[in-house]
């Protein structure tokens, strides 16, 4: 047990560190710029307002964010998920919109902490700000790759990912990967199960995604999985089945009358 967990915390680190690198973004102009980019998108989300939802999701969010980390995050719920993993939408500077469809779709409060803790990943890597530097500093500036942790399922939608250069494509699914061990180590800290997030990719992301694509947003499936069950530990289950069943009632009795919902996915 304790060489896993050993190889656990080894792994996680060594993906911390392998983020670092070129980035023209102070933490105020990152901060700067995730706030634009949230108001546009919240302009076009529908919210949905609800307090009891707002006590039950926010102390999960903040227990999974880091005791250290350099930005001050705000969250909404959203009633609207148009991504491939009815992942939250993440903004650079720790603006975050999490969907009902992730809720829905999720199986357990586990699986929910994981996606929201992958989405948290990405910006305490800062990876948003790092790809568009890269994408400055090869003359591409025009490329959305600050739309992280949701920008997959966005870019795949509208086609962007034909036009982004291979080896900028190649850095977003080794980001991905990255997020996900990190992810671990939040879920693991804050005491849930990290496992349950191999579940729900598992689950969720498509089998057509397993063969190497050059172009594929995303890694393989079977590689994200392999990866998070090799560093996962078992913690003690911070709540019942019954909870979040009550939980994804809320959801569904807060969701607007023309909200679509996900489809019910089996194991």
């Amino acid at each position: 047990m304790r060489a896993v967990a050993l190889l656990f915390f080894t792994l996680a680190l060594s993906a911390q560190d392998s983020s670092k690198g070129v980035n023209f973004y102070s933490l105020e102009k990152e901060r700067a710029l995730g706030q634009q980019l949230s108001q546009d998108y919240r302009a076009q989300a529908t919210l949905i307002e609800s307090p009891e939802l707002r006590s039950r999701l926010d102390p999960i969010v903040r227990s999974l964010i880091p005791p250290d980390s350099k930005f001050t995050y705000t969250w909404e719920l959203t009633a609207s998920d148009d991504t491939l993993l009815q992942e939250p939408a993440a903004f650079p500077g720790g603006f975050l919109f999490i969907p009902s469809g992730l809720i829905l779709a999720a199986q357990n409060i586990d699986e929910l902490a994981g996606m929201i803790a992958h989405s948290i990943a990405h910006i305490e890597a800062r990876h948003g700000t790092r790809l568009a530097t890269k994408a400055q500093i090869i003359d591409q500036a025009t490329v959305p790759l600050i739309y992280m942790g949701g920008w997959t399922g966005y870019a795949i939608r509208q086609n962007v990912a034909l036009s982004i250069p291979l080896g900028m494509l190649k850095s977003v699914r080794v980001q991905e990967l990255q997020a996900d061990l990190l992810a671990a180590r939040m879920m693991s800290s804050a005491g849930f199960q990290p496992g349950r997030l191999a579940d729900f990719i598992e689950r969720v992301q498509s089998a057509a995604s397993d063969p190497p694509d050059a172009r594929a947003p995303l890694p393989p499936r079977a590689e994200r999985v392999a990866a998070l069950r090799a560093v996962t530990v078992s913690v003690t289950p911070r709540t019942g089945s019954e909870d979040f069943t009550e939980l994804q009632n809320l959801v569904r009795r807060a969701l607007p009358a023309n909200a679509k919902t996900p489809p019910r996915l089996g194991r």
